[in-house]
């Protein structure tokens, strides 16, 4: 019996490890990294595990639910669920036949799906959610389908010649200067798909014969790299939206101003004397593309994303009254001569203005807040004049975030400009390289600029190659008794202006004696300037405080409106109350205008005469209103 019980054991136990031995062969042959379980051809799946799948040309037949992998008959895989830790989802490696994905989940930590290697033309990836990013290695797929699918990632990739991408939905999960796309090469289309991004972008570069219709772009939108007019025109723009409003593709106009706001994005390109008004443009890459072109005017345009403004290659440019906030390049200029920058506000920016191989431009007017590594810098620009700038950058790293830079330049001016490095104000905020004929100063003004490390004392040496001098730093230039770094950090006046909000009194004055508003002129909002309330006593700072001081029946509203004394209740002195004058239409400040008592004596005088009773009459008459007028202004001298 024992023997018996033995020997089904021993069975039972091999029959196990058969099986298990099986198991395994099997997985192995089929070259699954994961666990999974093959229910059928119709439904493969790949539990969540540390691992993805590896399809390849051994084993596609396998994850196939129907096809032979011909052009015509496609391998169909479908009903794939993959999420992994593993870097890549789904790898096709080096497949040669022709494929479908469809109605699969692919999720890596990387890549949701990777294909390297894949022949041309023999990629479709259709109805499938990705996440973790669809990219390419290897040998670029070329012609490959991407249809009505939903791909959330990181970072877009970059795809070259013959991409079909229609009717999907993608979402960028990263930073600003991430792409969604980046198309290059010749036949792509891009067409009917939602792009969702934080301030992203579908790269386009040396793209040729490729159409982009009808896509909506939500914090997101087009950048544009191209060099060659040809290739750029040859492509075709059409019906894209941007955060609700059109996509503006220009080219070749003339002649015209552009304004209405009615555009998210604008690109223009080999046009002249065009002039951009009053948009505002909201979390986009770029707002503004300018691409060979003369004589380009964009004023007023607001612009919150990544970068603000762009200007390639031209002759003529004004940007100006612009107010750009974002996280890499707020004006961005290259080889575009006689260029104006003026009257601008970029904030938090890496680099707030960028000019690279230009000459004559003139940087006025601008305030840069909070760059976080360089505020404004300068490569091979020639003939460069900068006045009433203000410029600030946050520094980390003392040398490696700088407000101003220049380098390999010639004939650079740069006086009445402020200088400030945030966070470590010991720091040197400008430096210079390579640097022939450069003056930080107007030696006929006597005036150079405010540097935050400056002690107060003595001339400025810039740091660089070059040993520069400014022999005339100044702290306040404007003699308010506020610093540039109080004015500029701390309370936001104009430290070119004594008096910010031109109330007549000086910013200096507001802040420590009075404690107004300095960017008010009427810090209580009660309809009088701060000036007129200090002059004659009255609370600048309070919409209630006596309003009627010395009692003569005009609040002191009225009494700044009819520029009466607001502590002496008859300004004119004739005996009347200016209430009483303004109620009864004289002027309060006039003495010989006052209220009439009881008529005109001399209106008396001329009708007793004129009326034919005598003399006597109309002098009795004038005698008497007389006696009561003066009566009257006795009583009111009383109270």
């Amino acid at each position: 019996m024992t023997s018996i019980k033995i020997q089904k054991l021993t069975l039972r136990t091999c029959f196990v490890i058969l099986f298990i031995f099986i198991l395994l062969l099997q997985l192995s042959s089929f070259g699954v990294k994961g666990i999974q379980s093959g229910i059928d051809n119709n439904s493969k799946i790949a539990l969540t595990s540390s691992f993805g799948i590896v399809i390849d040309d051994a084993n596609i037949t396998y994850y196939s639910s129907s096809g032979i992998g011909s052009q015509d008959d496609p391998y169909i895989i479908e009903n794939l669920i993959v999420d992994t830790t593993d870097s890549l989802g789904i790898k096709f490696n080096y497949v040669t036949s022709y494929f479908i994905l469809r109605d699969s989940y692919a999720k890596g930590s990387t890549y949701g799906v990777y294909l390297s290697g894949v022949s041309e033309g023999r990629s479709q990836i259709i109805n499938c959610t990705i996440e973790g990013g669809l990219s390419l290695g290897g040998i670029n797929s070329h012609y490959m389908t991407v249809y009505n699918c939903t791909l959330r990632a990181g970072q877009g990739s970059s795809f070259s010649r013959g991409l079909n991408f229609t009717k999907n939905i993608m979402e960028i999960k990263g930073p600003a200067s991430s792409s969604l796309l980046h198309l290059t090469d010749e036949n792509n289309i891009i067409e009917d798909n939602t792009f969702i991004g934080d301030s992203s972008a579908v790269r386009i570069s040396d793209a040729r014969n490729s159409s982009f219709r009808n896509n909506i772009f939500e914090g997101a939108g087009f950048r544009i790299y191209e060099n060659k007019v040809m290739d750029i025109l040859n492509n075709t723009y059409e019906n894209n939206i941007v955060n609700g409003k059109p996509f503006g593709f220009f080219y070749n106009r003339s002649d015209e101003t552009i304004t209405g706001n009615q555009y998210g994005q604008i690109y223009i390109i080999n046009s002249d004397n065009i002039d951009f008004e009053g948009y505002e443009m909201g979390y986009v890459n770029v707002g503004i593309q300018v691409q060979k072109c003369t004589d380009i005017s964009i004023k007023n345009v607001n612009v919150t994303g990544d970068d603000g403004i762009e200007a390639r290659t031209g002759e003529g440019l004004i940007i100006e009254e612009c107010h750009l906030y974002g996280d890499g390049n707020g004006i961005q200029v290259r080889e575009v001569n006689n260029t104006v920058i003026r009257n601008n506000y970029l904030e938090q920016f890496r680099y707030a203005m960028q000019c690279d191989i230009m000459d004559d431009v003139q940087i006025h007017n601008n305030t840069v807040y909070n760059a976080t590594e360089i505020g404004v810098n300068f490569e091979d620009v020639n003939n460069i004049l900068m006045t009433f700038n203000i410029i600030s950058c946050f520094v980390q790293s003392e040398g490696s975030q700088m407000s101003l830079v220049f380098g390999v330049c010639e004939n650079v001016t740069v006086y009445y400009n402020i200088f400030i490095s945030l966070g470590d104000l010991m720091a040197h905020p400008v430096e210079e390289w390579t640097v022939t004929n450069i003056m930080w100063y107007n030696d006929v003004l006597e005036v150079g600029n405010h540097y935050s490390d400056w002690n107060g004392m003595g001339t400025y040496s810039l740091t660089g190659d070059g040993g520069s001098v400014d022999l005339y730093p100044f702290i306040d230039i404007d003699g308010d008794d506020l610093t540039e770094f109080e004015e500029v950090i701390v309370y936001f006046t104009d430290p070119f202006n004594a008096d910010s909000d031109s109330d007549g009194l000086d910013d200096g004055e507001e802040v420590n004696t009075y404690e107004t508003d300095p960017l008010s002129d009427d810090s209580d909002s009660d309809g009088m300037d701060d000036l007129w309330e200090v002059t004659y006593g009255t609370d600048p700072n309070s919409d209630d405080a006596d309003e009627d001081p010395d009692e003569d029946g005009l609040t002191n509203g009225e009494e700044y409106n009819h520029n009466t004394l607001p502590m002496n209740n008859d300004t004119d002195g004739d005996g009347y109350l200016d209430g009483e004058e303004v109620d009864a239409g004289t002027d309060p400040l006039n003495s010989s205008s006052f209220p009439i008592v009881g008529g005109n004596p001399y209106l008396g005088l001329i009708i007793g005469l004129a009326s034919g009773f005598g003399a006597a009459a109309g002098i009795g008459t004038y005698i008497l209103i007389r006696k009561r007028k003066t009566k009257a202004s006795s009583k009111k001298g009383k109270k």
